[in-house]
């Protein structure tokens, strides 16, 4: 759930998804944000193959590869690139999002830096998944180990892998690991706790999902869940910003997320 919920309000009492400047970078022709905006001007796709995972791919061989290589496979699976670009990069989460396998080892690691650190998409359309601006939260070592990953093609790192969903022991339960698989504790803190910098925001930090400014503020289900959905975008890059999740998760994950918050409140 990446940052980040602000105080702006709709007409209908929620928390408004403040609309910016879409984000268009130059990546040499052929490059994830053209992806982007030829997907929101309503480009023709392939429809989404299934939800994607994390980390190593069952049945398939694992190859010894460098630390480096090794830190940035963890690193993809640790920010949610996976939920959202698709196991090893391969796609089929989302047909707004594209697959990474084929298109990152053909760019520069200027041009994948610079995606990482600002962001893809065209994040003023509410109905439309956007890359969030990580500057501020991954760090320049570890940008530069997720970029030698895709460079390298995607290898199989062994328990480079997504958290398991627990079933069947209740919502909350279930909610707790989601907050982890889809990268929500990178940015709003282990319980919800936040404190992570955000230097370019009006209160300087991305805002915690617990306490009583929290409660109040987000006091039904349906105001938490629809800033999940929505995502959050306030002021100019690089002020880190919260994805779209509408069409990345599905109902019942975000009423699961909505139950293990209301467990922190």
């Amino acid at each position: 759930m990446d940052p980040e919920p602000r105080k702006q309000q709709r007409s209908d009492g929620s928390v408004v998804a403040v609309a910016i400047a879409a984000i268009v970078l130059t990546l040499c022709g052929v490059g994830v944000a053209a992806y982007y905006f030829g997907k929101s001007n309503g480009s023709s796709t392939p429809a989404a193959a299934g939800s994607g995972g994390g980390g190593s791919t069952s049945g398939s061989e694992t190859t010894a590869v460098s630390q480096e290589i090794a830190l940035g496979a963890h690193a993809f699976v640790q920010f949610a690139c996976a939920q959202c670009h698709g196991d090893r990069g391969v796609g089929g989460v989302s047909p707004y999002v594209p697959a990474l396998d084929n298109l990152a080892p053909n760019l520069t690691a200027q041009q994948l830096t610079t995606t990482i650190e600002h962001g893809a998409g065209v994040s003023q359309d509410p109905t439309r998944p956007f890359m969030p601006i990580w500057h501020g939260i991954i760090a320049k070592p570890q940008i530069n180990e997720l970029v030698a990953y895709m460079k390298a093609g995607f290898p199989d790192v062994a328990t480079a892998d997504a958290v398991t969903v627990p079933v069947n022991q209740g919502d909350a339960t279930a909610g707790q690991a989601l907050y982890t698989k889809y990268g929500c504790i990178n940015c709003h803190g282990p319980n919800a706790l936040g404190g992570v910098p955000n230097p370019q925001s009006p209160d300087l930090t991305i805002p915690p999902l617990s306490g009583k400014d929290f409660a109040d503020e987000f006091n039904t289900n349906a105001k938490i869940a629809d800033v999940i959905r929505s995502g959050s975008v306030i002021g100019k890059a690089p002020i880190v910003s919260m994805p779209h999740w509408g069409s990345i998760l599905t109902d019942q994950q975000i009423a699961q997320l909505v139950a293990y918050i209301k467990t922190l409140t």
